[in-house]
């Protein structure tokens, strides 16, 4: 028996180890898992801070696309409105500047005319004299006085 370890040694070594245990669990094993617990909800309370204020920010990064998509839509229809507005106004000018130089080629024609009358008729008076100029030259005498 003189390889066997001694029973009163055994149980002393046993006890030790119990109290070691004890003092280790209580000083120093459970304040540690005490702060690891604590760690570990804060750090899944601030995950879930985190998810709440990602989603959050999802949400109103959705409604601000949402607004910027209603306005871009407002503003072409507007601009639309606006295009429409300018186009009809310009064909009214147009149809305005159209009418005015139809009224200004008609009175340039009505004046055309009338000079072109008036020098006719002057044209024919003056033939009229240049012939009889003409006539007496080649004639030698005054053809004005017969009449």
């Amino acid at each position: 028996m003189d390889n066997f370890p001694h029973p009163p040694t055994m149980i002393l070594v046993a006890a030790a180890l119990l109290v070691l245990v004890f003092i280790l669990n209580r000083w120093l094993f459970g304040p540690l898992n005490q702060i690891l617990s604590r760690r570990a909800d804060e750090i899944a309370s601030a995950q879930a801070a985190f998810d709440n204020a990602r989603r959050t920010q999802e949400e109103r990064l959705a409604a601000v696309e949402a607004q910027l998509a209603e306005a871009r839509k407002e503003a072409f229809s507007i601009r639309e409105a606006e295009q429409a507005a300018a186009r009809q106004k310009r064909d009214g000018l147009l149809a305005d500047a159209r009418a005015e130089a139809m009224q200004r080629v008609e009175q340039a024609r009505d004046e055309l005319r009338r000079e072109v009358d008036t020098a006719r008729q002057e044209l024919e008076a003056r033939a009229e004299e240049l012939a009889g100029n003409i006539a007496q030259r080649l004639l030698g005498r005054d053809l004005r006085a017969k009449r």
